[in-house]
């Protein structure tokens, strides 16, 4: 049995190796909670996994794992092809990942390290969706890889993307994990942002609805008057004015409605409205 450290060589030479000798069989790949496989048929790479990742992603995130063991079961196969580009071309790309990797090694020195917030509340900035993915994961208690299997991608994609909140002081690495989870401020700005956008929602429903009970209640030449006092009050709710700017709406509208119209009338959208500011 082939068998041996990946401190003394590393997984790209011996991927080199076996396929030059056409061997059928599964090379397994042992890092600690960390496990993978690559299964080779007549030298050939058909098949890899890695925590949930298949295929060459599965290979990339295995080939810089720079400790381990690693073992090969001659004769191994599986029913399964996740791997259709041939070996040359995926050695290729692993050489251009552990070039990548040598450079994030200078700020990340290994993927087992746990990245943690530090000052990303008090910052201006913008996230894409693979971004938030990985960042919302940071608690102090994941690690790089788990926070790249999670968000499935390999744990080099991951790296980079924490590489330059690294470098700009917004996340630091630590060598142990938190005894419990921190909150992400992310998450909570997050949840912050959905309640206000629902607020607002809410805010200009109800003034939504007294624009339009004004208009049943009020005669055509005060329309133009419910109009803009209900396109200033959503200017006003998108400023964060809230239930003042609607209770405001009303109240203006009420008093355009005694001058325009008496106050019987004034009365009456008086009830109306009041029933709607109420209602939640």
């Amino acid at each position: 049995m082939f068998q041996g450290s990946l401190t003394d060589i590393k997984l790209p030479d011996v991927i080199q190796l076996l396929s030059s000798s056409a061997k059928t069989g599964a090379f397994m790949i042992d890092k600690g909670r960390n496990k993978g496989a690559i299964y080779l048929t007549k030298g050939q790479i058909t098949h890899a996994f890695c925590g949930n990742l298949i295929g060459e992603e599965a290979i990339f995130t295995m080939a810089v794992w720079q400790e381990g063991s690693f073992k090969f079961m001659d004769g191994e196969t599986t029913p399964k092809n996740s791997v259709s580009k041939n070996n040359a071309h995926i050695l290729m790309e692993v050489a251009r990942k552990l070039d990548e990797w040598r450079v994030l090694s200078k700020k990340i020195p290994s993927l087992d390290l746990i990245p943690e917030l530090e000052t990303l509340r008090q910052k201006k900035v913008s996230f894409n969706t693979q971004e938030w993915s990985v960042l919302s994961k940071i608690n102090g208690v994941n690690d790089i890889t788990e926070i790249a299997y999670t968000s499935s991608i390999t744990p080099i994609d991951a790296a980079k993307l924490i590489y330059g909140l690294v470098a700009n002081g917004m996340v630091r690495l630590r060598q142990d994990p938190k005894t419990s989870p921190d909150k992400n401020p992310l998450l909570e700005t997050a949840k912050q942002d959905v309640t206000e956008d629902q607020g607002k929602r809410e805010f200009n429903n109800k003034i939504e609805k007294i624009y339009q009970e004004s208009k049943k209640l009020l005669e055509d030449f005060a329309h133009p008057v419910v109009q803009r006092h209900c396109a200033k009050g959503v200017k006003d709710i998108e400023k964060g004015d809230g239930l003042p700017a609607v209770i405001e709406v009303a109240s203006q509208i009420i008093k355009a409605a005694q001058i325009l119209e008496g106050s019987e009338k004034a009365k009456q959208l008086t009830a109306v409205l009041k029933n709607i500011i109420r209602r939640s």
